[in-house]
């Protein structure tokens, strides 16, 4: 079995308990167990870790769904899991719009929370080939984002400009290489310091740019050699 850094989110102290303990048992290393949101995100900011058990009730007037709308808006987020005794449909909308790996309904299988940890984190390290959506965040709300509808990337700052088909254009907080970094490999490629393409939308290059439609991304002399051998080999 792998062994994971683990956040519980937590606020009834028993059963927080009683999942650390197991956890810690099984080889999992439990990094903090909060009881409210900003201790949630001090602890997730603190130790950084592989996956986040949430309780979408929480003491204070924040939950877990925001918790988890904070995790979704991180520069590299990781997986996380709500834990639920009874949701009210509002609340459930809610959850889902923050992309979840998954759901547990209390009281907590402890079987079934292990498979869940096993199954999800398995899917976020080896799934990128295999990845068709990507979720961002643009600060009002997430999106689902088709990564094959993706055009090119374009840092500007200390954020990225996400370039869809639909001439849509997603601001996200990030730089250029962690966020190709959650791509699939070998499907995007970076031409210039400012920029990354997606080399399944190309319509057609010329010594200086790569065109996409009407709209040409450049090609850094640095570059050109590399870039224009695999476009050719593509």
């Amino acid at each position: 079995m792998n062994s994971f850094k683990i956040l519980i989110v937590e606020d009834e102290i028993l059963i927080a308990d009683n999942i650390n303990r197991f956890l810690s048992k099984k080889g999992h290393q439990v990094v903090g167990v909060a009881i409210s949101y900003d201790e949630a995100i001090q602890l997730y900011q603190e130790h950084q870790p592989d996956m986040t058990l949430l309780d979408i009730r929480l003491n204070g007037d924040k939950t877990g769904i925001d918790v988890g709308e904070f995790i979704q808006a991180h520069e590299t987020p990781k997986p996380f899991i709500y834990l639920t005794s009874q949701i009210d449909s509002d609340s459930l909308n809610k959850a889902k719009e923050t992309f979840p790996g998954g759901y547990l309904s209390k009281p907590v299988q402890k079987d079934s929370l292990l498979a869940s940890i096993e199954i999800i984190m398995f899917k976020f390290n080896s799934g990128k080939e295999e990845l068709k959506n990507i979720p961002l965040y643009d600060g009002d709300k997430n999106h689902l984002v088709p990564i094959d509808s993706i055009l090119f990337i374009e840092a500007e700052h200390i954020y990225v400009k996400v370039h869809l088909n639909d001439g849509e254009i997603i601001l996200q907080r990030n730089t250029l290489k962690d966020f190709i970094d959650q791509l699939p490999e070998g499907q995007f490629l970076q031409t210039h310091r400012s920029f990354a393409i997606n080399l399944k939308q190309i319509s057609h290059w010329d010594s200086e740019k790569i065109y996409f439609g009407e709209v040409g991304v450049p090609v850094s002399r640095s570059k050109r050699k590399e870039v224009y051998s695999i476009l050719k080999l593509n």
